[in-house]
């Protein structure tokens, strides 16, 4: 049997395609064992494709792969795909077999693809294609041949044969390499570099600042980033054109442009800046003679658009060493660049313009702090055709919502009448989609791409060039505080609009479609600036805006969009600029306003949305935004954004809450009546308190249809947030939310969203403030008898508080030995009595177990406030507070502290104060910081923090439990322990009864919803624990079986869970339901 090498492997590839030599590979490497003698023919006048059946695989793990090839009569392979659902009907004839997937090769004599096609048997699965383009012998072809000699080596089973199709592998590869050569070049001038330390990226100095970090960046590291960031992007952008054969017609122009250049040390400045802007930014007739010195100068395109646009700091000398291009153009020549982004079903193998937006999410490292996090490719999917889906319903019977959602999720128009088919042409013709948080731009390249093959499919004879243009001018805007994500947007865009165009044309320029601002704020300075073009204000308010520069405003806005001439667009876009600054001062009246403002269109501080979309807003605004807005804290950096935000007129503003939610209401707030909103964000808005006025908002101003929340499915690769999506409509609540929950053993539905979502979503009425909880048939079942029997433990006879706050555990819990210590330093019998007294038995949250409790032998010294102790008479306590501090002070080298003020310090450490402890006119640090004394309380130094004025109850039989853990248990105290601040206590009547509540799985069922920390842990809080809805126990039975569960018997156990079953009344099905979760 032969044996490949590389390079024969990529001397297939890049030949024509041979039946031979093909048939050949099948059983050398692919070991088909089901060749037929001679191919069965498939024909298909439709598609004008002639194919064969070739005969097929046995996998050694029981897989059958069907073998087939399509001779392509009508257009390149490159291009153009065969439609997969028409493809897949093929495979399925029971003269062939039933397989469990296909390798299909389609020819079209020059080029020829290679495409493993899975999920063909289950009717219910959507078909996936991956595929690998051959048949340039210009191409390297190192991805198929490296990966081929992988499956020659390791055998061909099904989980090979799909990994040597996996995009998602070799896109990893990719931008990982991608992302260290960008910090190799910001660490050349900055000396800097972000490192990842305990998963969290980190920046470090590695080396010293280049000269011209201070020279041409002014020491500004963004700016180095952003630059960079650019100028890759630039870079890969001409990657994917030369794959077009539009730079001079060569497919390796970047490549030949380094190797055979003179100016390898000045690469950047001598060649790749002239190229940028003398070429692609200029009209060959206006060109400088310097640029014929570029090689095929006079056939690059004249592109514009913005792109190729000088940037303030681009004139600047900025020089690399040429190692760095050589790597850099050595890393992007060994992969392939495919001109057509991939869909959730459909993908080439190589680099595709989606790539760019994982690029964004992994070179802005502190992006995880920015609380932007890439959005997989199915959840983008899933949410633009739920979102088209809902507006496409609009204004038609519920009849027609099936046929409607039938056609978005498989595009067939065969299931449509003609004239279903134009009434629907003709509502998306005109449908406005916003992402106001627009990172890369997954949203809405996710809305071009579907949108783009619906056109086709309702009108195949449409322009596919310019569809996606009309697409992209009439339909997509977005805006985005970060500059660096509105330059990959944008390059995203443009990638879309030349994949289709058979030759080039200079780019509509995307400046007032795809914006920088802040979508939060349309205010500045406390002005309301929302009311420049129409006249009024979002209060209805007049403004003073003069009629005549409103109207030019509007319609230089209308033809910016359209002009192709560079000197033309310049002018307009000055015009358009200075004239809206000029209705700022006449409605301010304030002509210093935008001094720290330079550009009214592009800053960091606000967003004019009724001034730049106006086309929009004078319509009532957009028929869909869509988005995965930020996750920030407002508290973040000492509250900085929560004091930016509490004066704007949030009716969700809550000062601990998150950013996202507020992004919720802006997008209300955008939309037209009638419009919809689809969002993924982070899920703790259905629970924590900080989401009361948003699900208030919701629950009054909108109508929700659909919620999706994933639970503990993680859908970010680089974050451990908890999500869902949530689909409202801008008009009243209708009260029948579509909801479905998901948990970990569902960690698979990102394959098939809308399967899932059909066969597992309960009607639910999100109508209140109160929490939002998906619950199944089987949850409200439970929940109703839950409510139905059960009491609130706050309307109990028992007392539920937190445990012991000292401010300095160090000094206030002690082993036995140290009591020990204390008590026979005592000097009286009284002394000792009362000391005794003093220091109490203590429990942690790691101490408590189910039912009982492992003590530490620690002692809290209870010198409770609330008490009113005087410590004058307990001498041995107080020379013991004033000395504890001796071991920690000689262990960090600070023995003159010890030996000279040691009573000092302790009493400065432990006054709460809140000020920082200086000894001789010094500081003292034990570790990293400063050493500071509690924080402030009007408490004595020797008292602990809280003042526990229920000290009385520590003394009672009671139920003690770790306030925050991942486990849930309840330990039963008779009354010898005290509790630390990380356990909280109930005393009170019938507490053997509610051990085993608690303890049971019901019990752990009641707090399943109960706030969660940042970690995922939950948090059992007084707050938490008092709505529990448990029936009153009739009598005392659960004395003995308490004592018999904390003896070990399981039998008694059981025997209490479906005691407390019968309480509430659950059936056989419900208390299998509460076990198994």
């Amino acid at each position: 049997m032969e044996s490949y090498n590389k390079t024969t492997l990529k001397d297939i590839f890049k030949s024509p395609f041979s039946s031979e030599t093909w048939q050949e590979l099948l059983i050398n490497l692919f070991h088909a064992n089901r060749l037929r003698v001679t191919p069965q023919p498939i024909s298909d006048p439709e598609e004008k494709i002639q194919g064969f059946f070739l005969g097929s695989i046995d996998t050694p793990d029981c897989y059958s792969i069907g073998l087939f090839r399509f001779d392509v009569s009508d257009g390149s392979v490159i291009n153009r795909r065969v439609g997969l659902r028409n493809l897949v009907k093929r495979f399925i004839n029971v003269s062939y077999g039933e397989f469990d997937a296909a390798l299909v090769v389609f020819d079209d004599s020059e080029n020829w693809r290679l495409s493993f096609i899975c999920d063909i048997k289950d009717v219910a699965t959507t078909p996936k294609r991956y595929s690998y383009v051959f048949g340039d012998p210009t191409m390297q072809y190192h991805t198929p041949a490296e990966r081929f000699l992988k499956l020659q080596s390791e055998g061909i089973d099904f989980t090979n044969l799909r990994d040597a199709f996996s995009v998602d592998a070799l896109s990893k590869q990719f931008f990982d390499e991608y992302r260290e050569l960008y910090a190799d070049f910001v660490q050349y001038i900055t000396g800097k570099r972000y490192v990842k330390e305990k998963g969290k990226w980190v920046e470090k100095r590695q080396s010293e600042e280049n000269a011209l970090f201070a020279e041409t960046f002014g020491s500004d590291e963004k700016l180095v980033r952003d630059y960079i960031k650019k100028m890759f992007g630039r870079i890969v952008f001409l990657y994917f054109l030369q794959r077009k054969g539009w730079m001079a017609g060569d497919k390796n122009y970047m490549h030949h442009l380094f190797v055979n250049s003179d100016k390898k040390d000045n690469f950047l400045d001598g060649v790749l800046e002239p190229l940028f802007f003398d070429l692609l930014n200029t009209k060959p007739e206006l060109r400088p003679e310097t640029s014929k010195n570029l090689p095929g100068s006079e056939n690059i395109p004249y592109l514009n658009g913005g792109l190729f646009e000088k940037d303030d700091v681009d004139p600047e000398r900025c020089v690399f060493p040429a190692e760095y291009f050589e790597r850099l153009f050595g890393f992007l020549d060994s992969y392939n660049f495919t001109i057509d982004e991939n869909d959730t079903e459909d993908a080439e193998i190589g680099i595709d313009p989606e790539m760019l937006g994982r690029i964004f999410e992994n070179l802005l490292e502190d992006n995880k702090d920015k609380g932007a996090f890439y959005t997989p490719k199915e959840i983008v999917d899933y949410m633009c055709r739920e979102s088209l889906i809902a507006y496409l319903n609009n204004g038609y019977e519920q009849k027609a919502h099936l046929l409607i959602r039938q056609f978005i999720e498989t595009i067939d128009p065969e299931i449509l009448t003609p004239e279903q088919r134009m009434k629907l042409l003709r509502k998306l013709v005109d449908v406005k989609i916003c992402d106001p948080a627009i990172g890369s731009g997954a949203f809405p390249m996710g809305i071009v791409n579907l949108l783009s093959r619906i056109f086709t499919a309702l009108k195949p004879d449409t322009d596919r060039t310019k569809m996606k243009r009309h697409i992209m001018e009439k339909s997509i805007y977005g805006v985005d505080i970060e500059r660096g994500a509105v330059d990959i947007a944008r390059l995203r865009f443009w990638l879309a609009m030349v994949v289709d165009e058979v030759e080039p044309h200079p780019l509509p320029n995307l400046h007032f479609k795809i914006m920088q601002g802040n979508s939060l704020m349309e205010a500045y300075k406390g002005h309301d600036l929302s009311g420049l073009t129409s006249g009024f204000n979002a209060n209805g308010q007049s403004t003073l805006a003069f009629t005549d520069d409103r109207d030019m405003l509007q319609h230089e806005l209308k033809i910016f969009y359209r002009t192709a001439d560079h000197f033309e667009r310049e002018r307009l876009l000055n015009s358009i600029k200075a004239n809206v600054t000029r209705q700022i001062y006449d409605v301010t009246g304030d002509g210093n306003m935008l001094k720290d403002i330079n550009d009214v269109s592009a800053n960091e501080s606000f967003f004019l949305w009724h001034t730049w979309f106006s086309d929009v807003f004078e319509n009532g605004g957009f028929d869909i935004v869509i988005g995965n807005p930020p996750y920030i804290q407002l508290q973040a950096n000492g509250g900085a954004l929560a004091g930016l935000y509490e004066n704007s007129k949030f009716e969700s503003f809550a000062r601990t809450g998150d950013i996202y939610c507020l992004f919720y209401e802006q997008g209300w707030r955008m939309l037209k009546n009638g419009g919809h909103l689809c969002y993924i964000t982070s899920n703790k808005w259905m629970r924590a308190g900080y989401g009361k006025d948003l699900r208030q908002f919701l629950s009054k101003k909108s109508n929700p249809k659909l919620l999706l929340d994933f639970g503990g499915i993680q859908v970010f690769d680089s974050a451990t947030v908890d999500t869902n999506i949530l689909l409202f409509a801008k008009e009243g609540n209708r009260h029948e939310t579509q909801a479905v929950s998901g948990s970990k053993q569902h960690k698979d539905i990102l394959k098939n969203l809308s399967d899932f979502v059909r066969h597992n979503a309960v009607t639910t009425d999100f109508a209140t403030s109160d929490s939002w909880v998906i619950l199944s048939p089987i949850e409200q079942s439970i929940k109703r008898k839950i409510e139905a029997v059960g009491v609130p433990l706050k309307d109990w006879d028992i007392n539920i508080y937190r445990g012991v706050l000292t401010g300095y555990n160090e000094a206030f819990i002690i082993s036995t030995e140290k009591r020990e210590e204390i008590l026979n330093n005592c000097q009286t019998p009284e002394e000792r009595q009362r000391t005794e007294e003093l220091i109490r038995p203590i429990l942690r949250g790691r101490d408590i177990k189910r039912y009982g409790y492992d003590w530490a032998n620690l002692w809290l010294i209870a010198t409770f406030p609330a008490r009113n102790y005087d410590i004058e008479q307990y001498p041995a306590v107080k020379a013991y507070l004033l000395s504890f501090a001796e071991p920690m002070l000689r262990e960090a080298g600070l023995d003159w502290v010890a030996d000279n003020h040691l009573a000092d310090y302790c009493h400065q450490k432990l006054a709460q104060t809140g000020q920082y402890i200086e000894i001789a006119g010094q500081r003292i640090r034990l570790g990293s910081g400063d050493e500071k004394a509690r924080k402030k309380t009007s408490n004595k130094w020797f008292e602990t923090q809280d003042s526990i004025s229920y000290w009385d109850d520590f003394s009672k039989p009671k139920i003690v439990w770790k306030r925050i853990g991942s486990i849930l248990r309840f330990s039963y105290d008779d009354g010898v322990c005290f509790g630390l601040d990380s356990t909280c206590f109930a005393s009170g009547l019938q507490l053997a009864y509610l051990t085993c509540v608690l303890n049971s799985k019901i019990g752990h069922y009641l707090l399943k919803d109960s706030p969660c920390t940042g970690t995922g842990d939950l948090l059992i809080s007084v707050q938490a624990i008092e709505p529990l809805m448990i029936p009153m126990a009739p009598n005392d039975s659960f004395d003995e079986l308490l004592c018999q569960i904390i003896s070990g018997s399981k039998d008694a156990e059981t025997d209490a869970f479906h005691i407390i079953s019968d309480l509430y009344g659950f059936n056989q099905e419900e208390r299998e339901y509460i076990l198994m979760r």
